[in-house]
């Protein structure tokens, strides 16, 4: 497990290391959770509501066209 140190500001902001965003796709502007835990805090990204959509019917997409192929592959056995 790698560890990343950061900076808190006046403000009690602190930037999340490049790395990190890009590994959890972590967009500017999307919200993160803060939880409380024993060792420390826990920031859990929080998806952004249309990406998690888009995932949804990624998803619902994916599942259509397998049912599609499905159907398509019994008529050929059908037909043999």
């Amino acid at each position: 497990m790698e560890f990343y140190t950061v900076k808190v500001t006046s403000k009690g902001q602190i930037t999340i290391p490049k790395e990190l965003r890009d590994q959890f796709h972590i967009l500017e502007g999307e919200t993160a959770v803060l939880i409380p835990v024993t060792e420390g805090i826990l920031l859990k990204h929080e998806l952004n509501p249309m990406r998690k959509l888009r995932g949804i019917m990624r998803h619902e997409i994916e599942l259509e066209r397998a049912s599609q192929f499905i159907r398509e592959m019994r008529r050929e056995w059908r037909l043999e």
